[in-house]
């Protein structure tokens, strides 16, 4: 088992930016807390004398070295430094100066020794980690009863700076070792919304532990609440939006109290007290201009969205927008920075799973939501336990397989669900419904799926890398992803509501049912596949057209099918290839 070493994300940016993104050879120091591998600062050594084979520290970077040393806690750990491409072990020379240096200082335990290079085409060993354009082997050196012994050892990435952007922590520079009072902490001054200038003091086990956060002004240390049931990069977010609740309870707690002194007949105590009473329900805000449209009855409803992407981020937002008072996210991947351009993340996000980041951007909206995450593909998570629970399930996922089971266990349940999906480059698109009497998903697309790709101008099916298993991106434009995505959403706000609301939303979900036209397809683009054809006769016609299709389920469908016939989707197997196919030809 490998040696753990801990390194802060910060140290490993700086890294990045100054080694892993230059030409070998470049280098520079390591230092961090006394007692204790965790690596929390780099000195770059850029003046150093480099060619493509060797680096050289410089008396400039000892000095350096030592000058930290004096003004902070930290102490030396080691050096890195990159070598060529096909040599991400420490040369021997490299081996005989890390002799030297234990040699030269006897409380130094393990000298570290991170190799950077430009392999980046072959797997990680438990060793490295990814660095940008390259990748960094940990190596440490400790003293043996021959003389010394080099091995690799495991680095553990400490979230700092990823856990201070997530909770809106704007430090002023990378935290500093200190001592206090005999202890070595991470110490950064930082502005803190809601709370102004902090002082962050970081211990050693952070994030086992939380930080301490003194305030500028103030008579102590702020309470923090510190959940080890989320995932670490998220703790620090979670407990400064406890705090902020506290506070602005706090604060209404106040102004009620001053309002009920100040008498009921004061002029403008009838508005504040309306304003009041909206920070307290934050619900309301939401329905503020929806009424008639929306019913409050939301806050009581629950959503599961499958697939967290470009379509189902959206709809997060704006169901949340919308007054949704529950919801549960199921996606397996990370927020990545091209995300950005084509979804409701943003560049914080980029690295953080998007189903925790699709919890962030609803409780933004509607910190009295709740939210369920699950950072997992749908054959890993409890679908029946997790459909039982919604009132509404929307399948954002482009993947066939998570469609027709997702859709399986909605239809077994008796859930109504919603499937947006977009064609080839965003130039059209589709929303199906289901609900218990319309077709199911298979059967709806069986046909209609069958005449798209028949046209040989579309492709529905999503597409595979092979290689790594992962659908294919599509390029398009996020306001076409957006037209399917707003339809599907207002279906969804639509089925939330019983058919007897009279809001307009109800009339709106409900009559599609009712009507059985439960397929609607779109077009983006002039000419755009059918409509040019059922259309060209009508005037004042362009793009952004729609079509509502009646489809109709099979009685031998065994999910949609005569009710003796359907199967459990707890034992849910592959589609029959053969029965999908007697779909598509109509038999």
């Amino acid at each position: 088992m490998l040696t753990p070493v801990r390194v802060a994300d910060f140290v490993l940016d700086a890294i990045a930016a100054r080694v892993g993104a230059v030409e070998p050879e470049q280098g520079g120091a390591l230092l961090g807390l006394p007692g204790s591998d965790y690596v929390t600062e780099f000195i770059h050594d850029a003046d150093a004398a480099t060619t493509g084979t060797r680096y050289q520290n410089t008396d400039w970077l000892i000095a350096a070295i030592g000058a930290r040393e004096a003004a902070t806690a930290a102490r030396f750990k080691g050096i890195v430094h990159s070598h060529p491409r096909g040599m991400p072990v420490p040369s021997s020379q490299d081996q005989a100066e890390y002799a030297e240096s234990l040699r030269l200082n006897p409380l130094l335990a393990r000298y570290l020794a991170p190799i950077v290079t430009h392999d980046v085409d072959t797997p990680l060993a438990g060793h490295e980690i990814r660095l940008g354009p390259a990748r960094i082997s940990f190596y440490g050196s400790e003293r043996a009863a021959d003389g010394f012994r080099l091995a690799p050892v495991r680095p553990v990435v400490v979230p700092v700076a990823r856990m201070l952007r997530r909770a809106g922590i704007r430090p002023e520079g990378d935290p500093a070792a200190i001592d206090v009072e005999g202890a070595t902490l991470l110490a950064a001054q930082a502005q803190l919304p809601g709370f102004g200038a902090v002082t962050l003091l970081l211990g050693a086990d952070f994030p086992a532990t939380a930080p301490i956060v003194l305030p500028e002004h103030g008579d102590g240390p702020l309470a923090l609440g510190w959940d080890l049931g989320v995932p670490a990069v998220e703790r620090l977010a979670r407990a400064v939006r406890m705090l902020r609740r506290g506070r602005a309870r706090d604060r209404e707690e106040r102004d009620a109290s001053h309002r009920d002194g100040a008498g009921a007949d004061e002029a403008g105590t009838e508005e504040q007290g309306a304003v009041a009473a909206a920070r307290r329900d934050p619900v309301r805000l939401l329905f503020a201009r929806t009424e008639g449209i929306l019913s409050p009855t939301l806050a009581d409803r629950s959503v599961l969205i499958a697939g967290a992407g470009s379509v189902g981020s959206y709809m997060a937002e704006v169901l949340a927008r919308s007054g949704v008072g529950a919801f549960t996210i199921v996606d397996p991947d990370e927020v990545e920075a091209v995300n950005v351009g084509r979804s409701a993340y943003r560049v914080a996000d980029v690295g953080l799973g998007k189903a925790f980041a699709a919890a962030e951007i609803v409780l933004a909206i509607n910190p009295s939501a709740r939210v369920g995450v699950h950072a997992a593909r749908h054959e890993d998570v409890d679908l029946a336990a997790l459909v039982a629970e919604a009132d509404v399930v929307v399948v954002a996922t482009d993947d066939p397989q998570a469609q027709a089971r997702v859709g399986h266990f909605a239809y077994w349940a008796g859930r109504p669900a919603v499937f947006p999906g977009l064609y080839q480059g965003a130039q059209g698109g589709e929303v199906i419904i289901t609900a218990e009497g319309s077709a199911c998903f298979a059967c709806a697309t069986g046909g209609v799926r069958a005449d798209l790709e028949e046209t040989g101008s579309n492709e529905v099916a999503a597409r595979t890398d092979y290689g790594t298993g992962r659908l294919i991106a599509e390029p398009g434009l996020l306001t076409d992803v957006h037209h399917v995505a707003a339809i599907a959403a207002k279906a969804a706000l639509g089925l939330l509501h019983s058919p007897d609301d009279d809001v307009t939303a109800a009339r709106f979900a409900h009559g599609i049912l009712k009507a059985g036209t439960t397929y609607a397809v779109f077009g983006h683009e002039p000419d755009y596949w059918i409509f040019a054809e059922l259309m060209r006769a009508a005037p004042a016609q362009y793009a952004y057209q729609s079509l509502w299709l009646t489809v109709a389920g099979r009685s031998d469908c065994p999910v949609c099918g005569e009710p003796a016939g359907r199967t459990d989707p707890s034992a849910y197997q592959e589609p029959d290839v053969d029965f999908i196919r007697t779909l598509r030809d109509g038999e």
